[in-house]
């Protein structure tokens, strides 16, 4: 009997560590309209998960240590690659291109300054609003 208790609690162990929980949102601006390019980052001190924004302002996360879904925890929030380089014609050398445009206020690119977080703890939509430079 008491072989089987300890079965059980370990296999509650594993099944309850094996799945991160569904993380999603969307990044707009104050007017409502949609961030259309970048990545939002959920960051602590030894995990990371990243999910690219569509051209709707929507993301969704993936951990980088599994694939379905990121583990639960308090979570600063970045986002980066949000530039627009429209003003790079395609086929320019590097050395010759423009660098591209900002779309949102550098405090973002940084967990510290961004002053977003958010605790994930099963499915978790977390909507973002997001200034211009």
């Amino acid at each position: 009997m008491k072989h089987i208790l300890s079965l059980i609690i370990v296999t509650a162990f594993i099944v309850g560590c094996g799945k991160g929980a569904s993380v999603k949102g969307r990044v707009t601006f104050p007017d409502g309209s949609p961030l259309t390019v970048g990545e939002v980052i959920f960051q602590t001190e030894t995990r990371m998960a990243t999910g690219p924004i569509q051209s709707d302002g929507s993301y969704k996360l993936s951990s980088t240590e599994q694939n379905d879904g990121v583990p639960p925890g308090r979570y600063g929030v970045k986002i980066v690659k949000a530039y627009d380089s429209s003003n790079t014609p395609p086929g320019t050398m590097p050395q010759d291109a423009l660098p591209p445009i900002p779309l949102i206020d550098a405090k973002f690119e940084k967990t510290e300054t961004s002053g977003l977080a958010c605790d994930v703890k099963g499915t978790t939509t977390f909507d973002m609003t997001v200034t211009k430079p």
